[in-house]
Parts: structure tokens; sequence; C-alpha cells
């Protein structure tokens, strides 16, 4: 029975310690990602009346041997009539990121519109083409978890998603949005769209939900569709000089020419989200224009800081945090951090202790006190250890006695 305790409380320490540690999902703990291009997740009848098989790229941190990561699904923008899941406004993001910990998927979905009259259908059916798709990646991954062995090991309990723009739209129109809120006018009969919102893209028979969102320079076609039913919590941002998409109430205006519909933005979204009890972060860009973090370094760094503090606390079953934390770029700025002394932790085959010397420093423990090792030099390969929580005692820069846990996760 004593051994069966500790295996469980060992478990236990690795899930929590491995998943919500200070650094992971904060921070760059990896140095670099992988990706795999052109997963297909689906198919569906774009508006040409053409098939269309639907594609993503994947980013994973690369040498992570962590399961049950949460995954993130990022939408890119380009009015619903072009763009793609490489496109500078989702890149940087995505690759970042998974830097921090996460599987992140960049997800193209059908575009375009038949133009030549009133472009409020068109575009409205854009819209739920977009929408139909999305819920069929996130279906892909519960699908693939299931049944096909979970290729990028993700949590299908921690699904997020993202976007910019016409992405913003969709994370917004995905979380809130109910069936028996498609406007009357919309005809969903046509090919491409039966199904209603979850649509036929592919992967029936799972959950198409989302633990969470975070919509940049997006909109909706009525904030009032949030309502005290709908609980997703979201990360909004938006420059109060965006121009292409309203932080307020206006006409959208497609290459600002063509007036397409009303639209909501920000500033009525997280209004109605304050009156109906929804948890949100709401960063403004003062003076920032459309997709702020575009173009401009410091916004970028704000905008993925407050995403990271507010995805962490969501994976970690805490409080997300809607304030800024400077993130920590390298290995060097991780050792020197008062919060970080080991890189990486949860670790696999290797860490890291860049402020040694080259002295016996250190030395690690199992939980039950016995030493396993002394560790010389600031590296260890911990390759032939058995996974599990450890006790590291080391030497700090000013020669004090810093202890901590270190997660050996082969």
């Amino acid at each position: 029975m004593k051994f069966t305790l500790l295996f469980l409380f060992i478990t236990i320490e690795i899930q929590l310690v491995a998943q919500c540690d200070q650094n992971r999902y904060l921070n760059f703990i990896f140095p670099e990602t992988v990706s795999t291009s052109d997963v297909q997740y689906g198919e569906n009848i774009n508006y040409q009346g053409a098939n269309e098989s639907l594609y993503m790229d994947v980013y994973e941190p690369s040498g992570d041997e962590l399961a049950n990561r949460p995954l993130v699904i990022m939408c890119h923008g380009g009015y619903f009539l072009s763009g793609d899941k490489a496109a500078p406004d989702m890149l940087p993001l995505c690759t970042d990121l998974a830097r921090m910990g996460y599987v992140v998927a960049s997800i193209n979905y059908r575009v375009g519109i038949p133009f030549g009259g009133v472009l409020e259908v068109p575009y409205g059916q854009a819209l739920l083409r977009a929408i139909q798709d999305l819920r069929a990646a996130i279906r892909w991954f519960r699908k693939n978890a299931d049944t096909e062995g979970n290729t990028y090991r993700i949590n299908p309990e921690q699904i997020f998603v993202g976007g910019a723009s016409a992405g913003g739209f969709m994370a917004l129109h995905l979380a809130y949005m109910d069936e028996n809120e498609i406007p009357a006018w919309l005809d969903m009969s046509i090919p491409g769209l039966e199904g209603g919102l979850e649509g036929e893209s592919g992967n029936p028979g799972y959950s198409s939900e989302a633990s969470g969102i975070l919509p940049v320079s997006g909109a909706m076609g009525d904030s009032d569709w949030i309502d005290a039913g709908d609980t997703t919590p979201a990360c909004v941002f938006h420059g109060d000089a965006d121009l292409t998409v309203t932080i307020d109430s206006a006409t959208f205006v497609l290459f600002g020419l063509i007036n397409v519909t009303t639209i909501e933005g920000s500033n009525y979204i997280t209004n109605r989200m304050e009156e109906v009890g929804v948890e949100h972060c709401y960063r403004v860009t003062p003076g920032g224009g459309h997709v702020p973090y575009l173009g401009n370094p410091s916004e970028y760094e704000m905008t993925l800081s407050l995403m990271s503090g507010f995805l962490h606390g969501l994976v970690c079953g805490e409080a997300f945090d809607c304030t800024y934390h400077e993130i920590l770029s390298n290995t060097d700025e991780i050792a020197g951090s008062t919060q970080i002394k080991v890189y990486p932790n949860p670790a696999n085959y290797q860490i890291f202790l860049p402020d040694a010397t080259g002295k016996t420093l250190s030395a690690l423990y199992t939980l039950d006190g016995r030493k396993v090792a002394d560790i010389t030099g600031s590296t260890f390969d911990t390759s032939t250890l058995a996974e599990g929580v450890y006790v590291l005692d080391r030497m700090g820069t000013e020669g004090e006695l810093v202890r901590e846990r270190v997660v050996i996760a082969h």
C-alpha cells in the first residue's frame, strides 16, 4: 500500500509540476520548435461548388516528451477572401507559443465569396463556412486522440482557439454563437453549408467546444449573442484606431469601399461579457491599428505575454493573469531568474545549470532522501534516471543553498 501511494504521489507530482511550474507556458523553455506541414483535417465544398481539402500546420516544442499538452488552434486573417496558415499574422505566434510548451495548429479554411450585388449574405456564408472548418479541426484532434494514438500528445480537454482579424471573428462566433442565432436570411441548405454550425467538414461525433479563446481585432454580428449560458473565457485584443474592424459598432466596409454589414467590435463584446459574467482579459492598444502586434515588436511582446498568462491560468486551473509579465527568452535569462533555476524543468534527457563553475556544486536526491548523483559542471545527463520527481540541492550564485524539485519525464 505504501508503495502504491508513493507511486500515485509521484505520478500526480509529475503531472502538476510538469504542466504548471513557473517556466512552462509562460517563458521560452524550448529553444526550437518542430513543425508538420499540410496535415489534412477535413474537406468540404467551397463557395465555387468544388470540393476543397482542408490543411493545417502543427507546431511542437522540439525535444519535448511531455504528454497531455494543451493545444492552441490559430486562424489567420484575410477578410475571408484570402490568407494563409503560415502568414505573418500567425507564424510568429505559433512558433513562440510552441517554444513555451504548447502544441499549436494553424489552419487554412475555406475562403472566398461571389462578388456582385449586396455582400451581406455572401459574407455571412463565408463566416459560417470558416466556423464549420474550425469546428472540424477541433474535432480532428479529439478524434485523433481517441482513436489514432494521439499523434501530437494533446490534452483533448484543453483546446483553445485564437485568431487575428477574420480569425478573431471565427474564435468569437465559435464560442458564443448558437444554432438559433444564425440569421434567418442565411440559407444554410446550399452545398457546403449543410449541417448548421457544426457543418460537414469532417470528423463527426466529437465535441467542437473550446476551453478559451484569443481573438485579435475581431468582431461579432451581434454582441447580444453572448448570453448568461456562455462560459468560455476570452482574452480579447483590439487597437483603438482600427479602421478595418471597428472597436465599437459600425458598418464593415470592405477595402474601405464596399459596405457589407454592421458589426460590433471588442468594446461592445467585452461590455456584454461584463453584463453576463463571462470571464475575460481585454487589451486595448492606444493608437493601435488593425492587428496591432503586426510590425510592432513591443506590442507583439505584450500580446504574447497576455496570451500566455491567460492560457497558463486556464491550463493549471488557476485564476488567469491579465497583466503583463516579462517573457524570459533564452537560457541565460532563465538561469538568472529568481523563479527559474534549472532548465528545462520538466527535463527529459538533460538538465542545464548555466551558473555552475565546474566544481561539484549540486546533488540530486529521490523524494525519500537517497542521493542518486553528484553533478559537476553546467549540464547533467538524466537519460539513465527513472521518471519521477527529484530534489536538487545546489549552490546559488551568492554561495547560498538552493533546493528545488526537478521532474524527469522521458
